[in-house]
């Protein structure tokens, strides 16, 4: 029984026809240690971020990107290792960003207009001559 002017979404059936599409899931970031050893951050591309954790993030504060980030990293330290450790740079972290929202497919509209390239090559990025805040998600 539908209604005039709606479209209905069935999530399961959404959810089956998104994981036929067999998109990229997730971003590997490797980056050496101090030992000189490769480490690697996994992340969810963007459309895979919970929407529960983006919630439970704004709830406590502080940057969204960063926070959502540190959440949803595999291993769970990863992130904080790739920041202290990898020494993450502000523009790092914006293509790292950019880089999760064009393998999902979506764009922010952010307009940094750097990142052409999505593929995921190990190595860190080179830091971007913009380096100013990082932008809310």
């Amino acid at each position: 029984m539908s209604k005039p002017n709606r479209k209905v979404i069935r999530l399961q059936q959404m959810r089956a026809q998104r994981a036929a599409a067999a998109k990229t899931q997730f971003v590997d970031i490797y980056f050496e240690n101090e030992n000189g050893l490769e480490e690697v951050c996994t992340l969810p591309t963007q459309d895979d971020w919970p929407v529960e954790v983006i919630e439970e993030v704004q709830e406590k504060g502080g940057d969204a990107n960063i926070g959502l980030l540190r959440e949803l990293a595999l291993p769970p330290e990863s992130f904080d290792r790739l920041v202290k450790v990898g020494k993450l740079t502000v523009g790092e972290l914006k293509d790292i960003v950019e880089a999760l929202a064009d393998e999902a497919g979506t764009t922010e509209g952010e307009g940094s207009g750097s990142s052409t390239s999505s593929a995921s090559t190990p190595g860190a990025s080179e830091p971007t001559s913009s380096a100013t805040t990082p932008a809310a998600a």
